[in-house]
């Protein structure tokens, strides 16, 4: 009688559905945001806006003075889709922008 083998997975593939779920894989994917920050939203808006927290569905932003602020909030829309098109799982409704306190 042959034994039955268990299907093998890499360390890699039962790492990558570990992190995926649960708060390790939301913490994971809100550091990616912010590490790729630059990359989503571009070098200008960068250099005048960093995310800070991101709660439920919300993403807390600094921005550096009142200027930045409204201009980025007009453009909020655009910006939303930016990271929706970065990073397809995550869920992000809403910017909050705040002015950055000196």
């Amino acid at each position: 009688m042959a034994k039955l083998k268990a299907p093998f997975h890499s360390v890699n593939e039962i790492l990558g559905r570990f992190l995926k779920g649960g708060k390790m894989g939301a913490k994971i994917r809100q550091y990616s945001l912010h590490a790729h920050w630059e990359k989503i939203v571009g070098p200008k808006i960068a250099g005048h806006a960093a995310p800070t927290v991101w709660r439920g569905n919300i993403l807390f932003v600094e921005v550096e003075n009142p200027a930045w602020l409204q201009e980025l909030r007009m453009m909020e829309e655009e910006v939303l889709e930016k990271i929706r098109a970065a990073f397809t799982d995550i869920q992000i409704e809403k910017i909050r922008w705040v002015l950055r306190h000196s």
